[in-house]
């Protein structure tokens, strides 16, 4: 994680409507050349490619009993609404 921030921290700000775009085109790569769509991978993702994301707080939620799709990991400046039994921040 510590490098991701790192690699992050070296790239551009962008501003809400260029972050907007990064998010849209990260979900897309994800979602194409990965298969199975990960939370936490697009989160990673743009916090290793936005000075911002690589200073917010990294979440990850988690629904009791667990197994498939019991959990979602985001950064702060997107909070779901949903709610979680167990949230840790990173």
């Amino acid at each position: 994680m510590s490098r991701l921030r790192a690699r992050g921290r070296q790239a551009e700000r962008r501003s809400p409507e260029g972050r907007a775009r990064l998010q849209r085109a990260i979900a897309l790569w994800d979602r194409i050349l990965l298969g199975e769509p990960s939370c936490y991978r697009r989160a990673l993702l743009e916090i290793s490619l936005d000075a911002g994301a690589a200073e917010e707080q990294l979440y990850m939620g988690l629904r009791i009993p667990g197994g498939p799709r019991s959990g979602h990991a985001w950064l702060g400046s997107a909070a779901p609404a949903e709610r979680y039994d167990v949230l840790l921040d990173m």
